[in-house]
C-alpha cells in the first residue's frame, strides 16, 4: 500500500486525540488489506482500534465509509461501534484532511448484529431457496410454546422418556437449534443416532466376560434411544415451523449459510458492497456463522476478526471458541496462486483494570486449556496509568452473609470517596443471588438497580405474585407457599412455622394410616391393586403444606413435640386460607383478570407504592411489565390456562433469564446488580463478584453429549475436531465400540 498519506500516529495527531495509538494498535490499524485475526483481551481497546482502523482506511482513501461492514453480537455493541465510527468520520471531515468533493457523498458504514446480517441475506436471496419473505422470527419463549404443542401431539413410543415435561420441551427446541447451528437436519441426526443404537444393541450380551457391556454402557444405550426420540420430535418441530411459516434463530443462520454456499450471486453482491469486513466477538460464532462468512468472504477478502477465547459466553447456543483458532486457515491470504494463513495480531494492554485486579485475572485465565497452532493467547498487561488497586477475598457460609459483607464493603469504600461518589456493581452468575443482594441493600437504605434486559421474574413483587399463582393450582408447591408465609405481608414467625410443619406431617401420618386400613378391608374384594394405586397418588400429596393450610387444626391442637399455633399465627393462616380459596374460584377464568385479582388481593400495588427507594411514578413498573407479558402470552398461546402459563414462565426463567425488565436510565449513584454475562464491556470503581464457588462460577465442566436429553452428537457438529474425542471423554461408548470391534475381528477370524 504505497499510496498511504497518513500513518495511524499522524492521523491521531491531526484529529487532536489525547492518547495516540499504541504500537500494537497502530500495527492493526495500518495492516494490509488482507485477512487478519486480532486476539483482543478484556478492556484492551478493541472498539476504539476498530473505529480508528475505519477512519485510517477512509482518510487514506483505500475505501469509502459505506463500503465497510461491521458485525457484532448485540444491538448495544453494534450501536456503540456505529456511533464511534460515525463520530470519528465526522471528526475526520471536520479536519479538512479530505476535500469537500471527496467527502460530499459519504454514507454511513453498515454495522449490524450477526442475526440481523443473516436476516437481511435471507430477505434478499431467500426466494432462490424457496424461503418466504414474510416468515416470522420466533423468540425463545415462542419457540418453547411451539415445542410444547409438538410434545402434546406426540403419539409415538414415549415410555423411555423419564424427564419432566419442561425438560423435554427444552430438549426438543435446543436439539433443533443446535442441529441448525451446525448445518445438520433433524432427520440426519435422527438417522445417525438410530444407526448407532442398532449397532450397539446388536452386540452379544454373552461376549467374553471381561468384554461384556457394563450396566453403565447398557444405560447409555437406553439414553441414546431417548435421544433418538428427541430427534424425532425435533423433526416434527421443524415441520410445524414450516407449516406455520415461522423460523427460529437457528433456522435463520442455517438458511443464510445455505445461501452463501448455494447462491453465487449473493457472494458476488456482498463482496462488491463490502470491500472491508470487521467481525467482532468472533469467539462466539457458531459453525453455521463460520460457514456463512467464509463462503462469502473467505477467498482472501479483507476480513478482520476480533475475539478472545477467554471471553466466550455463547457456548449454550452452539458457539465454540475453537472457531477462532481455525480462522487463519479458514480465511487464508490469497496472493495469486499462493495461499497462506491469515495474519494474527494481539491487543494485550488492559486499559480499565488496576494492576492487582489484572494480576488476579491472569492467574485465573492461565488455568485454561492450552492451544496449539498459529494462534496464541497472551496474558494482559497493565497500562502505564494503572493504579495498584485491591482484590479482597471474602469467605462466607451463606449467600446472605456474602451479600451483607459486600454491602458493608460498598458502604466503607463509598465513605472514603472525597472528590466524587464511586460507582459500584455486584455481579453474579445467578439471578436469585442478585435478588438477595437487592434485599440486603434495601435494608441498608442503599439505592440499587437490577440492570440488563432480563430479571423481571426475580423482582420481589413479581416473585410473590407468581408464588401465589403456583399455590392456586399445584398442591405440591409447598416451596411457593413458604415464600408467602414468611414474606413481608403475612410474616408467620419461626415458632408458628414449626408448628404448622408438625401439623402437615401429622396429616401425612393420618392419611397413610387410613390408606393401610383401606388396603386390608379391600383385600378380600380383589380391589387391592386399585387401592395401592390410589395410595401412591395420595401419598405424593401427603406432606403438602398447601393441604395443611386448607385443613387447619382445631383450636387447642398440640403436636407430639409440644408445639401449637399462636392465636396471631392462626389468625393470619386462616386469613391466607380464605384469600386463596376465593382466588381458586376464578383460577380457570380469563388469565389477565386472574392476575389483576391476585395482585389486588395481595395488596402488591400498595406494597410497591410505599417503598422509600422507588419514586411513585415508576413504582408499578415491574407489575405493569408482567401484565404485558401475560397479555402477550394470552394472545399467542395455542391454549391459555394457568398451569400452562406457569410452565412457560419456568422455562422463560431459564431460557430468557427471567423475562425483560422495564427499561430505566442508569443511575450512577445506585449499586448496579447484573449478571457476569451482561457486564461484559462495562466498568465501575468498585466491583464485587458473588459466589466464586466451584460448580457455580466457574461452572461445572461441560457434560458429555450423551448425558441429558438435548445435545447434538459431537460427531455431527461442525467443530467436532475441537471437541474431546471418544477415547478421552466417552468411556462407556468407547467400551461398546471396542466390544463391536472385537466381535468383527472374531467373525473375520472364523470365516
Amino acid at each position: 500500500m504505497s499510496n498511504i498519506k497518513y500513518t495511524p500516529e499522524e492521523l491521531s495527531l491531526a484529529l487532536g486525540e489525547k492518547f495516540p495509538p499504541t504500537g500494537q494498535q497502530a500495527e492493526i490499524i495500518a495492516a494490509p488489506l488482507e485477512p487478519m485475526l486480532v486476539i483482543a483481551g478484556a478492556g484492551s481497546g478493541k472498539t476504539k482500534t476498530m473505529a480508528d482502523k475505519v477512519v485510517w482506511l477512509v482518510a487514506n482513501q483505500l475505501v469509502r465509509p459505506e463500503q465497510i461492514l461491521g458485525v457484532t453480537f448485540t444491538r448495544k455493541a453494534a450501536g456503540e461501534l456505529s456511533v464511534r465510527i460515525r463520530a470519528k468520520i465526522a471528526q475526520l471531515v471536520a479536519t479538512g484532511l479530505l476535500s469537500e468533493e471527496e467527502t460530499r457523498d459519504f454514507l454511513d458504514p453498515a454495522v449490524s448484529t450477526y442475526h440481523s446480517y443473516a436476516n437481511t441475506l435471507v430477505q434478499d436471496h431467500g426466494l432462490r431457496l424457496g424461503l418466504e419473505e414474510d416468515s416470522a422470527l420466533l423468540g425463545a419463549a415462542q419457540s418453547w410454546q411451539l415445542g410444547h404443542t409438538v410434545l402434546e401431539k406426540y403419539t409415538g413410543d414415549y415410555h423411555h422418556l423419564n424427564s419432566a415435561t419442561s425438560t423435554l420441551i427444552d430438549a426438543i427446541v435446543s436439539f433443533s437449534s443446535e442441529a441448525s447451528e451446525h448445518l445438520v437436519t433433524a432427520p440426519e441426526a435422527h438417522q445417525w443416532i438410530d444407526d448407532l443404537v442398532l449397532r450397539l444393541r446388536a452386540l452379544p450380551m454373552d461376549a467374553e466376560k471381561d468384554k461384556a457391556p457394563t450396566q453403565v454402557a447398557l444405560k447409555l444405550i437406553d439414553k441414546l434411544a431417548s435421544r433418538a426420540t428427541i430427534a424425532e420430535l425435533a423433526e416434527e418441530y421443524t415441520r410445524e415451523k414450516k407449516k406455520l411459516g415461522v423460523m427460529d434463530y437457528g433456522d435463520l443462520v442455517a438458511h443464510a449459510a445455505r445461501i452463501a454456499q448455494e447462491v453465487p450471486a449473493a457472494a458476488l453482491a456482498e463482496r462488491a458492497s463490502h470491500k472491508v469486513v470487521l467481525l467482532d466477538e468472533f469467539q462466539d460464532t457458531s459453525h453455521a456463522q463460520m460457514v456463512l462468512f467464509s463462503q462469502l468472504y473467505g477467498k482472501g477478502h479483507p476480513v478482520t476478526a476480533v475475539g478472545d477465547p477467554n471471553q466466550s459466553i455463547y457456548g449454550f447456543r452452539g458457539a465454540s471458541a475453537g472457531q477462532l483458532f481455525r480462522f487463519p486457515e479458514t480465511f487464508p491470504i490469497v496472493r495469486g496462486e499462493e495461499h497462506q494463513i491469515a495474519h494474527v495480531k494481539h491487543l494485550t494492554i488492559a486499559w480499565r483494570n488496576t494492576v492487582n485486579v489484572l494480576s488476579a485475572a491472569n492467574q485465573i485465565t492461565a488455568g485454561g486449556s492450552p492451544h496449539t497452532g498459529p494462534v496464541t493467547v497472551k496474558p494482559l498487561e497493565p497500562s502505564a496509568f494503572a493504579q495498584p488497586g485491591r482484590v479482597i477475598l471474602n469467605r462466607c457460609a451463606t449467600v446472605r452473609q456474602e451479600a451483607e459483607a459486600i454491602a458493608d464493603q460498598i458502604i466503607s469504600e463509598s465513605r472514603k470517596a472525597v472528590d466524587e461518589p464511586k460507582t459500584s456493581a455486584v455481579l453474579s452468575r445467578n439471578r436469585s443471588q442478585l435478588s438477595i443482594m437487592g434485599e440486603v441493600l434495601a435494608e441498608r437504605g442503599i439505592a440499587y438497580q437490577l440492570v440488563g434486559l432480563s430479571g423481571l421474574l426475580s423482582t420481589p413483587e413479581v416473585t410473590d405474585l407468581v408464588a401465589c399463582l403456583h399455590v392456586l393450582v399445584d398442591p405440591l408447591r409447598s416451596d411457593k407457599l413458604m415464600r408467602l408465609l414468611s414474606g413481608a405481608r403475612w410474616r408467620i414467625g419461626t415458632a408458628d412455622l414449626a408448628a404448622f410443619a408438625d401439623w402437615s406431617r401429622q396429616l401425612e401420618r393420618r392419611r397413610a394410616k387410613g390408606l393401610r386400613s383401606a388396603e386390608v378391608s379391600n383385600e378380600a374384594t380383589g380391589a387391592q391393586e386399585n387401592v395401592e394405586e390410589s395410595a401412591r397418588a395420595e401419598l405424593n400429596d401427603a406432606a403438602s403444606l398447601i393441604e395443611a393450610l386448607d385443613f387447619l387444626p382445631a383450636e387447642g391442637w398440640q403436636s407430639a413435640a409440644g408445639r401449637s399455633l399462636s392465636a396471631e399465627g392462626r389468625l393470619r393462616l386462616t386469613a391466607l386460607k380464605e384469600e386463596l380459596a376465593s382466588l381458586r374460584l376464578i383460577a380457570n377464568d380469563d388469565l389477565e383478570t386472574l392476575i389483576r385479582e391476585v395482585e389486588r388481593a395481595m395488596n402488591l400495588d400498595i406494597e410497591v407504592a410505599v417503598r422509600p427507594w422507588v419514586d411513585q411514578a415508576s413504582s408499578r413498573a415491574n407489575l405493569d411489565a408482567f401484565a404485558d407479558i401475560v397479555r402477550d402470552y394470552s394472545r399467542n398461546a395455542p391454549r391459555v390456562e394457568l398451569a400452562g402459563f406457569l410452565l412457560w414462565l419456568e422455562q422463560a426463567a431459564e431460557k430468557e433469564k427471567g423475562l425483560p425488565l422495564p427499561s430505566e436510565d442508569a443511575d450512577p449513584l445506585a449499586v448496579q446488580l447484573l449478571t457476569v454475562h451482561a457486564s461484559k464491556g462495562l466498568e465501575w470503581d468498585i466491583v464485587a463478584v458473588m459466589s466464586l464457588n466451584d460448580g457455580v462460577f466457574p461452572g461445572a465442566k461441560s457434560d458429555r453429549w450423551t448425558s441429558g436429553d438435548k445435545a447434538l452428537p459431537w460427531e455431527l457438529r461442525g467443530d467436532a475436531k475441537d471437541l474431546p474425542q471418544w477415547d478421552t471423554d466417552q468411556p462407556a461408548l468407547k467400551e461398546l465400540l471396542e466390544a463391536e470391534s472385537i466381535l468383527k475381528t472374531k467373525l473375520r477370524t472364523t470365516t
